[in-house]
């Protein structure tokens, strides 16, 4: 996706770089707003940033798997941004009839849906960069969730994602105690307990392949799976509250 964003100009190209925009943002967004930012000045950063850095700069064209993650490369550069943006506001006060095409004014080009059930609030990450790996995490895991959930629709499986979202879901991203087994066989006329069990079992199959193949696709080596996989969950560890 990366390459074909930096790839060309064509449709592909434009498809690639809205996919990758809307996959990181809240990430930048969650680092930015760990940095002491207000919800609107993190929003028009997070714009900022997209627009100047991601676009304006092509930052996919320069991304290359043999020196690392492209989102350490995207931290990175994020960073920067944001060094760059606090001395420009520094001169701005100091001289209001500066230079007026500061870096973030330009156009709008990705809308920011702050209210997305995978935009963390707060976390328990002491750090703006344990913001952003937590962020990703909860975006990524988000994202495999989706799939298996609209797979376990077509296939008529509702009552099995139930009890996956009960039993494992909700518990490893809010923090709820899963429901007991009598309860969702009451809720969901089921024979017996183990045949919950055994449906749970079924999606969280499921869920482990979609995402074994979700990250295998952000990794160059695929003994590095695992170590992401890893990575993930202590990410996922760090936050609380909303999902």
């Amino acid at each position: 996706m990366i390459f074909e964003a930096a790839g060309s100009e064509g449709a592909e190209a434009q498809e690639a770089w809205d996919q990758l925009s809307r996959r990181y943002w809240p990430a930048i967004y969650a680092y930015i707003r760990s940095t002491g930012r207000d919800v609107e000045d993190a929003a028009d950063l997070t714009q900022g940033f997209v627009c100047d850095v991601l676009l304006g700069r092509r930052l996919f064209a320069v991304a290359d798997p043999r020196r690392g993650r492209f989102r350490t490369l995207l931290l990175t550069a994020l960073k920067n941004y944001l060094t760059e943006r606090h001395r420009y506001d520094t001169r701005k006060k100091r001289s209001p009839r500066g230079d007026s095409s500061a870096n973030g004014d330009g156009p709008k080009l990705l809308e920011l849906d702050r209210e997305s059930p995978s935009v963390v609030a707060r976390s328990h990450s002491p750090t703006p960069d344990a913001a952003f790996d937590t962020q990703w995490a909860v975006a990524l895991v988000h994202r495999i969730l989706d799939g298996v959930r609209a797979e376990c629709v077509r296939e008529e499986l509702a009552a099995h994602w139930t009890v996956f979202e009960r039993r494992v879901v909700r518990p490893m991203l809010t923090g709820e105690p899963p429901i007991d087994y009598s309860v969702l066989v009451d809720r969901l006329d089921l024979k017996d307990a183990a045949q919950a069990a055994n449906m749970m079992i079924t999606v969280k199959r499921r869920f482990a392949r979609a995402m074994y193949a979700e990250i295998g696709r952000t990794v160059k080596d695929p003994d590095e799976i695992e170590e992401e996989i890893s990575s993930l969950m202590r990410a996922l560890q760090r936050t609380e509250g909303r999902p």
